[in-house]
């Protein structure tokens, strides 16, 4: 089976000779666009925290992400020629990670209503303890709708009468405004009093 070499940005193949020497040497090195590289370099650290709180194991999460990527790799160019590349390759992590888990088997703690968007929403936030920007991100989704989305879970949650556990707190940004300091935090169009 081929494998994903990150530090290489290469994908190799062992050959199938008998022979001792060339079992050393790889019979095919494939280098990948760099597109691909770039993408695997922003999103690997998250889908890997995403496949192992779903499979509570290491190597199992490796292997789902590598497996994806590799299957992603597969079909580039049409992942890029898609609207939104992160969402194709946000469903091929998740078919990945259900394969290994048997999803049809397993219970899900969320609310049954939830979608698996919304589902995988949640987990990456209350769970993983991404931003909705980088959740946005990581599934090819509008922030809006990932806020959409967290907020309905949070109402069925309620509704149900199961716990809302608090998500991380959100870390205050400060802009810089025309003078170049940070804002201290005062809104548009408020202004500190003088008197």
């Amino acid at each position: 089976m081929p494998t994903y070499r990150r530090q290489t940005d290469t994908w190799t193949a062992p050959e199938a000779r008998a022979d001792a020497s060339a079992a050393a040497q790889p019979a095919v090195v494939i280098h990948l666009p760099v597109t691909y590289t770039a993408f695997c370099l922003q999103h690997h650290h998250a889908y890997l925290r995403y496949a192992v709180h779903r499979l509570g194991e290491g190597q199992a999460a490796r292997s789902c992400v590598e497996g994806a990527l590799g299957e992603l790799v597969t079909m580039w160019p049409k992942v890029m020629g898609s609207a939104r590349p992160s969402a194709v390759a946000w469903q091929v992590l998740r078919t990945w990670v259900a394969a290994a888990r048997n999803e049809a088997e397993a219970v899900s703690a969320q609310p049954p209503s939830l979608s698996a968007l919304q589902q995988d929403a949640v987990v990456l936030r209350n769970d993983v303890g991404l931003s909705e920007a980088v959740i946005a991100s990581v599934m090819g989704l509008d922030e809006g709708t990932v806020t959409s989305h967290l907020r309905y879970a949070a109402r069925l949650r309620c509704r149900a009468g199961i716990a809302v556990r608090a998500a991380p707190a959100a870390v205050a940004e400060t802009a810089p405004t025309a003078s170049g300091s940070p804002s201290r935090g005062l809104s548009r169009g408020s202004s500190p009093s003088l008197r």
